[in-house]
């Protein structure tokens, strides 16, 4: 998948030196709201295509992701469904 602008990640921001620094979250821009599910193959929308999203940083329904391209390439599928702007934040923080 290529974004219209020639990126994979377009939509996409995050900050390479949290590479180490997983399990990765992906946060709608700006907002507290965190990617907990997406289906690039529902057929009930149009473009194909579905995300949930659920409220709050310390969500359990809120997707973790192992790795930083993993989390990246999950913002790219929100990018590519909803045309919503995400950011990869790791969650190791919460745990100090």
């Amino acid at each position: 998948m290529t974004g219209k602008y020639g990126t994979k990640y377009e939509g996409v921001t995050w900050h390479e030196e949290d590479r180490d620094g997983g399990p990765f979250m992906v946060r709608i821009g700006g907002t507290s709201e965190f990617v907990s599910n997406i289906d690039s193959d529902c057929d009930r929308s149009w473009p194909r295509g579905n995300v949930k999203i659920v409220e709050g940083w310390d969500n359990p329904l809120a997707l973790k992701y192992n790795s930083l391209d993993e989390a990246k390439d999950a913002g790219a599928d929100v990018w590519e469904i909803e045309g919503f702007h995400t950011s990869v934040e790791s969650v190791s923080w919460m745990r100090s």
